[in-house]
């Protein structure tokens, strides 16, 4: 890389010495009006209760942050992102001797709205703004205003701050209550101007500090209605400024008033209002003066940083694309030397590395701006110093993305040279103050045939793709670009231009998985799938089209597909008077909006004379953000007479509380638990076997029917018969059926 002045380097050297000028100019200017504005300074009483005011609103930001941080020492990350109710309260509980008098207690509450105390005692807190601003808006902390507790009617404000799942997202908040009184009797007799007098307000213009005590909590109105626009809760909102209004007792005042940026609220200052209007006036003489002197400053800065820089230019001593947080090219100048290095040596062979930093979106969530700039500027660092060891060209990207390209000898000696420093490389991102690891997309551009015509950009398509199919190779995260990637994708393209065309040609088909009661060994139902049988490739495997089809939104339309040939065979087998059975129907997670879903759902229903008892709807609790949702899907299908089972449940996204608040009839338990708890020679092993049956219990005690997928052998049947599990799917009995093979297995089984 060509060695030129940094253009960073270039812009402090010469904000040096404009500053080293301008100090000189105003020291100059400033001599010449000393007096004056020594004079003009000393009377001027207002700048001094700005101080006081500023002072004191430091004061009260101190006191909140020591709240918060007092609530973060009862945070502990490991027990919040994967402990249940009872072991955060008891982390609660056993830390309680650490509350400082001013805390009426601590709680959690979770991101269903339900809180707990350390006591143990719970409340439902949908209703309340700190909830609100945490789970809907993703704020990190929030205080209230001054709040009646419910308890005792003890004036109170609360100090939230959000807790974390395992995966860094929101699920719930840790909340500390603050006496109201205690906080206003630590600022009270603290007036440092004679006849001052200090108050706060909380977000809706209720006094949380004020002389009286009876004021606190409550707002105010003046009663002479020349000054009522300036009540309290318009000051609440205006924020910061000063204005001339009445007290209570018809006396005028001037109220300057701060915002409290911690918590939203607002700090006044009462001053007596012929001193504050007096020395206001010599205030803006000041301000005047100094703004006059800062904008002439601030155009010579400005001015000769351009006239500066353009030379600059113009001696083509400075790049000027370049990224200004970590001084390497931007992509464009990166592409830009890489195809002239490539024209250049047109016989080479190169390597391109595209790496950024594994998890960086969660880590620039945990970290603040300076520190996300300092780990950039550390990564670009040790790319430059990659760049220049095997004499190549490096350049940033967007976010956290940064390129690589250099000559290789061979893609052998490559990967081996690769290999060994990326190894060297982890052990110095390992001893970085955060925690960060890299990964890396890998493309190789070769003189042969295949690779004519290659650009710089379809070799950073090629690594973009790589990267979405990294595997980790000891402690290293990489991956080479195969072109069978491409396939896959272009296989993904091929399938979304052949799906409508396969649902108006009925290349779509259902299959049947039968169901079978473990005390009877019959038949009672089955679950409908869906398969694909292509004019060209045959048969597609559902794990091809499905996860596509629920990224396109084309799911919910053979969702409905498989609905109406359900209902058809169901209707079918009712006229002609044949054995039935309950079908189950799965509701994909692309099915966002339940009110809709019903409508059209009993549309296609109420065209066949199916009783509902013989449909039940299956769905997935980790498709909807919301157990209210849940609910009310539900409830929906319940009112029109289905029964509702929540398939996969116990994969990692179901959780206790939807038990409880979701009036599911059948929890479908997924296929993984049997097979993790399954040895080779298809036993259940012993610490499986007490998880599954916990699981089967617990069911048991909340009135839920119970179904197992993926039974496959007959000591996985035997061991859930034991355990009382009601119903089960899986190869063990059949296998999904075509429609006239699961009418012969039905005539067989029931």
């Amino acid at each position: 890389m060509e060695k030129k002045l940094s253009p960073k380097k270039v812009k402090y050297l010469f904000t040096t010495i404009i500053a080293a000028f301008a100090s000189f100019f105003i020291i100059y200017m400033s001599q010449s009006f000393s007096d004056k504005i020594i004079e003009t300074y000393q009377k001027s009483f207002v700048e001094t209760t700005n101080l006081v005011a500023e002072g004191y609103t430091e004061v009260a930001e101190e006191k909140l942050k020591g709240y918060a941080a007092i609530i973060d020492t009862f945070y502990d990350e490991k027990i919040f992102a994967g402990g249940n109710e009872a072991e955060i309260v008891l982390s609660l509980n056993r830390q309680s001797d650490k509350l400082p008098d001013d805390f009426l207690n601590i709680f959690y509450f979770n991101k269903d709205g339900v809180s707990i105390d350390q006591n143990g005692n719970i409340r439902e807190v949908r209703d309340r703004d700190y909830y609100t601003a945490i789970i809907y808006s993703g704020a990190t902390r929030f205080i209230t205003g001054a709040i009646e507790a419910k308890l005792d009617n003890t004036l109170i404000f609360i100090v939230a701050r959000a807790t974390y799942d395992k995966n860094g997202r929101i699920n719930g908040g840790l909340c500390g209550t603050i006496k109201l009184y205690s906080f206003a009797d630590f600022f009270l007799g603290q007036n440092i101007i004679d006849n001052s007098e200090m108050t706060i307000l909380d977000k809706n213009g209720h006094f949380v500090v004020n002389k009286k005590r009876e004021k606190i909590g409550k707002n105010f109105v003046p009663a002479d209605k020349d000054y009522t626009k300036y009540r309290t809760e318009n000051i609440a909102k205006i924020k910061s400024g000063s204005v001339i209004t009445k007290t209570a007792e018809g006396n005028t005042i001037s109220l300057i008033f701060r915002p409290i940026k911690t918590s939203g609220w607002v700090l006044c200052l009462v001053l007596p209002a012929d001193n504050v209007q007096q020395n206001m006036r010599r205030r803006t003489i000041i301000k005047l003066l100094m703004t006059l002197i800062s904008l002439v400053v601030i155009f010579l800065l400005f001015f000769g940083e351009l006239k500066l820089l353009d030379f600059f230019q113009k001696k083509e001593f400075l790049f000027i694309d370049y990224d200004p947080v970590t001084g390497l090219w931007s992509t464009d100048r990166f592409m830009y030397e890489a195809e002239k290095l490539i024209r250049h040596n047109k016989n080479s062979k190169y390597m391109l590395l595209d790496c950024d930093i594994q998890g960086f979106n969660f880590i620039a969530q945990k970290y603040d701006e300076n520190q996300l700039k300092k780990l950039l500027k550390f990564t670009a660092h040790e790319v430059k110093k990659t760049a220049d060891k095997f004499n190549g060209i490096c350049g940033r990207g967007s976010s956290d993305h940064f390129f690589l390209f250099y000559k290789v000898s061979s893609v052998k000696n490559a990967m081996r040279q690769f290999k060994d420093h990326a190894k060297t490389e982890l052990a110095v991102t390992d001893n970085y103050k955060i925690a960060f690891a890299l990964k890396f997309g890998i493309a190789f551009m070769l003189p042969t045939e295949k690779y004519k015509g290659l650009t710089i950009q379809a070799l950073i398509n090629q690594t973009s793709i790589a990267k979405k199919n990294i595997r980790k190779e000891s402690d290293l995260l990489y991956s080479i670009y195969d072109p069978k990637y491409l396939k896959r994708i272009q296989n993904e393209y091929f399938l979304e231009s052949q799906c409508e065309k396969a649902l108006q040609n009925n290349d779509f088909f259902v299959v049947y998985q039968p169901k079978i009661n473990l005390k009877t060994e019959k038949v009672i139902g089955a679950e409908a799938l869906v398969r694909w049988r292509h004019p060209e490739r045959g048969v597609i495997p559902p794990n091809d089209f499905i996860p596509l089809f629920e990224r396109t939104g084309f799911v919910t339309r053979v969702d409905f597909f498989v609905y109406e040939e359900v209902l058809k065979f169901l209707d079918a087998r009712i006229k002609a008077g044949l054995p039935v059975v309950q079908i189950s129907v799965n509701m994909s997670r692309n099915h966002n909006k339940p009110e809709r879903f019903i409508e059209d759902f009993l549309n296609v229903f109420k065209k066949y004379n199916v009783p509902a008892k013989y449909i039940q709807v299956e769905i997935l609790e980790r498709s909807f953000t919301e157990n209210r949702i849940l609910a009310q899907i539900t409830e929906l299908l319940h009112k029109n007479g289905f029964t509702v089972a929540m398939d996969d449940f116990g994969t990692g996204e179901s959780s206790l509380s939807m038990l409880t608040q979701v009036p599911i009839d059948v929890l479908k338990f997924d296929r993984s638990f049997l097979l993790s708890s399954t040895n080779s020679h298809g036993e259940i092993d012993r610490k499986g076997a007490g998880f599954i049956e916990s699981f089967v219990g617990l069911s048991k005690r909340l009135e839920k029917e119970t179904v197992f997928e993926g039974v496959e052998t007959e000591s996985q049947r035997d061991f859930l018969r034991v355990i009382d599990c009601d119903t089960v799917q899986g190869y063990f009995y059949s296998k999904p059926l075509i429609q006239k093979d699961f009418e012969v297995f039905l005539e067989e089984h029931f």
